[in-house]
């Protein structure tokens, strides 16, 4: 029987690999924030804390992202978490209204979101169905049904304890962000050493090929979906955490985002190859230039074509060198091949 070899690492195949894309991304996120902290005079108000307390605006798109990157990992896509993110905080704010336990609620809200994440996981594993299809027209039935408990008069006015997930901080990181970052540090875990991770990337690849190294890939674009619904659940109740407020569309402008922070973070969107660390890094270059021209007067039109020209020039400048590199190895192999390197004479008789 054929074993799938082990996976230390998720990143692109050798010859195929980027030097230092991650390395780039944080000397461009370095860069940012030295380039704001002289331009933009509130910025860096209130030290580091006060920088680090801007994450807070933009840490459910990070959590947002995480669940994408490995959806498209696997060669699929989830239109359906942002509308999955509304529908979350448009429960717990719902819940929260009607004066129910809070975390009750919260955990009511991520299980419904996890729920539509398994919906759209059977339907695209066990009937076939491409997964644009299938979460798109799932986005249309999650806004509509959000939108129909949200009522004329969204949610609003949440208990402290609660906002505290939004809005509190613990030793000067926000709670939102710590949140972030350790589900970073779980999704890097997953995806590298456990054999879902594994099974994932090989699916992304070719699942023909995870078939015949007996991955069950029902069972793993299943999980996959499934986990993007939770992380979308998560999102949504520190939006409406952040915001005291859930608002039907409160998730679903976090979509394109999301998308964009994965591709920029190096997630080959045809699946199979990229990097979780490099999305976390990511998330912070793209959230952190859209806090900072906000803070410089620019309007969000302003911000949404700049973040598109980004993404343009790194996708064109990663494609380049990822075809040049593959280039060069194919010279080198050429070469060994050609002049290969003799054997040195064996020892002696003693």
């Amino acid at each position: 029987m054929t074993t799938l070899a082990p996976m230390t690492s998720l990143a692109l195949p050798r010859r195929w690999r980027v030097p230092g894309w991650g390395l780039a991304l944080l000397l461009a996120l370095l860069a940012e924030l030295t380039y704001f902290t002289l331009t933009a005079r509130y910025f860096t108000e209130g030290g580091p804390a006060g920088t680090l307390a801007l994450a807070e605006e933009f840490a459910p798109t990070g959590i947002l992202a995480l669940g994408m990157a490995m959806v498209i990992l696997t060669g699929s896509i989830d239109l359906s978490a942002g509308a999955n993110a509304s529908l979350a905080a448009i429960l717990v704010g719902t819940g929260l209204e009607k004066h129910y336990n809070p975390w009750a609620c919260v955990v009511a809200a991520i299980a419904a979101a996890t729920l539509v994440g398994l919906v759209n996981g059977a339907i695209v594993a066990f009937l076939g169905i491409d997964s644009l299809l299938v979460t798109l027209a799932t986005q249309f039935i999650v806004v509509s049904t959000g939108t129909s408990v949200a009522g004329a008069s969204p949610p609003y006015g949440f208990p402290g304890p609660f906002l505290d997930l939004g809005q509190g901080a613990a030793a000067g990181l926000p709670y939102d962000v710590l949140i972030f970052l350790l589900l970073g540090l779980a999704t890097i875990a997953l995806v590298n050493y456990t054999t879902l991770g594994r099974s994932l990337v090989l699916a992304g690849f070719s699942q023909r090929a995870a078939r015949y190294t007996g991955i069950a890939t029902r069972g793993t674009l299943t999980s996959v979906f499934t986990l993007s619904g939770a992380f979308a659940g998560v999102a949504g109740v520190l939006l409406a955490a952040y915001y005291d407020s859930a608002q039907p569309d409160i998730g679903t402008i976090l979509l394109l985002p999301a998308i964009t922070t994965v591709v920029l973070g190096g997630v080959d969107i045809f699946g199979g190859r990229g990097r979780i660390g490099e999305v976390i890094i990511a998330v912070f270059l793209l959230g952190y230039l859209s806090q900072g021209m906000l803070i410089d007067g620019f309007s969000s039109l302003t911000i949404a074509m700049v973040t598109g020209l980004l993404l343009i020039v790194a996708l064109v400048l990663k494609i380049s060198l990822e075809r040049n590199f593959r280039l060069l190895a194919a010279r080198l192999r050429r070469l060994r091949t050609l002049h290969p390197r003799p054997h040195p004479p064996p020892p002696a008789p003693g």
